[in-house]
């Protein structure tokens, strides 16, 4: 089996083919016989052609009155009501011989049915019985009246057959398929998600399965080392440009310094503060060392309190409303940064800005930050996530305004760093609100998924 698993799924889809052959074959061999030997309309044409000739030969064979008597207590115990008619009484077209071959063949032509006759009186509650004459000799007749067989006798053994034979083992062929084939892919699947998400797996496609899956799990691992050596490559070459860029600013800022124009001297600062502001967050935005963090468990309450009271002695309303306590696995500095930026973005354009948490249980939890400004229109809700996109003439523009950046990297942070999702809606009565939804985390040491709250969940 091992072998199996590990073969090409070309080999695979033979494998389950000739398995398919091999189990229809062996269910046929063992099931036909037991379901046409009791319901095939044909081996009951056989048994009754039986018991008629049994009750021909017996009045062939009868001597006296008593033993026709006894001819026709057996015919009445085989359930062939018979009646003794003279010869001519009966079309002599429709009388049988005594043979075997003779009687067997009327019968046949008495009682079979084509496939258009079956469907026409499939739903009949009761088919019509037929009569069938057989020479006893030449001044005498026996008229067997046939028993009727329900004409879904004929479907009976077809439609089990089928079942037996086609719906089960391709059943359990699809059950092994999926085992076998489906299962290591959503599996693969699941692990390419995994992998966008958490920047700190080395090898987070493991090669195992199918040769294709385990080829394209090697190719997958190299294209991503490659892609993270790019990225440290990248942020090397950030680095040094940004301590290139410092120096000359630092320079520009003691030379302004010494202006004796205090107004020139107060917009150039103003100037380099906002440049070196800019290469801060840019650098911070394109390096965000912060996704490499581990997760840990800390009071998601404390944290987003934490946030209002830290923007409330600035001045900034903010406001927090949710549990007391509410553990959660996270990135603690990662979040702090994400919800800080969505405040800080908020102050500019609000006098109010509302903190609320939510437990969901299974489905996880929600932070919600809203505020009484302006709002967004349904098509820059879609483009403030842009990087260096800024949606100044939307909501009312305020005085330290940022680059752009805050939403894309708290965004970021949301969906890369914990998995989970932000969404803007439109506030009631106005403003805005920022929806964040973080998955319930999965407890590896238990193997079970909890709850935020660390209550485990089977």
């Amino acid at each position: 089996m091992k072998k199996l698993r590990s073969a090409s799924i070309r080999t695979q889809i033979l494998v389950l083919a000739v398995l398919l052959i091999v189990l229809v074959s062996v269910v046929a061999a063992t099931t036909e016989p037991f379901i046409y030997g009791r319901h095939d309309k044909g081996i009951q044409i056989g048994l009754l052609a039986g018991r008629i000739e049994r009750v021909v030969d017996q009045f062939h064979d009868a001597r006296s009155p008593e033993e026709e008597e006894d001819a026709r207590k057996l015919a009445a115990s085989l359930g062939l009501p018979i009646e003794v008619r003279t010869a001519d009484q009966t079309p002599a077209a429709n009388i049988a011989n005594t043979t075997s071959a003779d009687i067997l063949r009327s019968v046949r032509l008495a009682l079979e049915e084509n496939f258009q006759d079956v469907l026409h009186g499939l739903f009949e509650k009761q088919p019509e019985a037929r009569p069938l004459v057989v020479k006893l000799d030449d001044a005498r007749l026996l008229v067997f009246h046939l028993p009727a067989f329900p004409r879904s006798l004929w479907f009976f053994p077809a439609f089990i057959s089928g079942i037996l034979k086609i719906v089960i083992p391709l059943i359990v062929l699809a059950y092994v398929g999926s085992w076998l084939i489906i299962r290591p892919i959503a599996r693969f699947a699941a692990t390419a998600e995994r992998a966008s998400a958490d920047d700190s797996l080395e090898q987070p496609f493991v090669a195992e399965g199918a040769s294709e899956i385990r080829s394209l799990a090697a190719s997958l691992n190299v294209m991503r080392k490659r892609i993270l050596d790019m990225a440290e490559h990248r942020t090397r070459m950030l680095s040094s440009i940004s301590h290139d860029l410092r120096t000359p600013l630092t320079r520009l800022r003691m030379r302004v310094e010494r202006c004796e124009q205090p107004e020139l001297q107060k917009k150039m600062l103003e100037d380099l503060d906002a440049l070196d502001s800019m290469i801060n967050e840019s650098l911070s935005f394109l390096t965000n060392p912060l996704h490499n963090v581990p997760s840990r468990k800390v009071d998601l309450s404390s944290l987003l309190q934490t946030i209002a009271t830290d923007f409330s002695e600035t001045g900034v309303d903010v406001r927090y409303s949710g549990p007391r306590r509410l553990k959660y696995v996270c990135k603690p500095q990662a979040l702090t940064r994400a919800v800080s930026n969505m405040v800080e973005n908020a102050s500019r354009y609000a006098t109010q800005i509302d903190v609320e948490l939510e437990d969901a249980g299974k489905h996880g939890i929600f932070i919600r930050i809203s505020d009484n400004g302006p709002g967004l229109s349904d098509d820059l809700k879609a483009r403030v996530l842009e990087p260096f996109f800024k949606a100044d003439e939307a909501r009312t523009a305020g005085s330290g305004s940022g680059f752009g950046l805050g939403l894309p990297t708290a965004e970021g942070i949301i969906r890369k760093g914990h998995g989970g999702t932000l969404t803007l809606r439109d506030g009631k009565p106005n403003g805005l609100v920022i929806e964040i939804h973080l998955p319930p985390f999965h407890d590896h040491g238990s193997g079970r998924l909890s709850t935020p709250s660390g209550n485990a969940a089977i």
